[in-house]
């Protein structure tokens, strides 16, 4: 009867750790949620120091991504962004599954969550991208140049100019001129001014970012966006963290040859 009992509660004493914490869940919940920055930072700061606890939320979540685009869009595309980050080996098998979806087919009609999430794994994580994928798909086109941009990309500042024209810019250009990459940052997040600001601080940092030091904001301001009709926003935080992201891994490849 004692070994009974006892094999009964290492059952469930394993059971148990197997699941989620209570903390886990409600950081995980603020980050798909929360319309807090700081809430969200504090959830994230949680993720990355402890990633192991949430990956299996996050991939229940990426295998759900059809249904939850459907439901809730933004927590959706927010798990996405938050898998980026995360990194784990088993996240781009199930987003690869979703490519053909109908209902990410139509996410996906201009910058696109997986196709950005699959570029960060194949540029900067080890991926290698399938041979068996359809190339008749938008989304696997849009993959294989989203990786091929990626591998092509340099970290020299450029222009403002270099990536939008038109005499809107004037408009716009002595509220960017001499900020910070910090302050474009903020410019650019939820508490900024208007779209245009916002809009304008991103396609700022598109071409300014040279380190890794404000990754992790640059993906808070991804977890933010703001929707437009052909997804420049997202679009050009997109390109900021890729730069960022490349900036990282040669400063990981410097040091490790030191």
């Amino acid at each position: 009867m004692w070994r009974l009992l006892f094999v009964t509660l290492m059952a469930s004493t394993l059971a148990y750790a197997q699941q989620p914490s209570a903390t886990s869940n409600d950081n995980y919940r603020v980050l798909l949620h929360s319309r807090s920055l700081e809430k969200q930072r504090t959830a994230l700061r949680a993720v990355l120091q402890d990633p192991v606890e949430y990956v299996p939320r996050i991939r229940e979540s990426l295998r759900d991504y059809p249904r939850l685009l459907r439901t809730d869009r933004v927590a959706a595309n927010r798990a996405v962004y938050v898998s980026a980050l995360v990194r784990d080996p088993s996240f781009p098998r199930l987003l690869v599954k979703n490519l053909g979806n109908a209902d990410v087919l139509d996410e996906c009609m201009y910058a696109c969550p997986i196709v950005f999430a699959l570029t960060i794994h194949a540029s900067f994580a080890g991926w290698k991208l399938p041979s068996t994928l359809d190339s008749q798909l938008t989304t696997v086109n849009d993959l294989e140049g989203s990786i091929r941009n990626v591998s092509h990309l340099t970290l020299k500042a450029e222009s403002l100019d270099d990536v939008v024209q038109g005499p809107w810019v004037e408009s716009h250009r002595k509220e960017l001129e001499g900020k910070t990459e910090e302050q474009l940052i903020q410019m650019a997040g939820p508490s900024g001014k208007s779209y245009d600001s916002r809009l304008f601080a991103v396609f700022r940092l598109e071409t300014l970012v040279t380190d890794g030091r404000d990754r992790v904001e640059l993906y808070l301001l991804a977890l933010n966006e703001v929707r437009d009709a052909s997804e420049e926003y997202r679009e050009a935080v997109y390109q900021a963290i890729y730069r960022a992201e490349l900036a990282e891994a040669r400063s990981h490849a410097v040091g490790a040859t030191h």
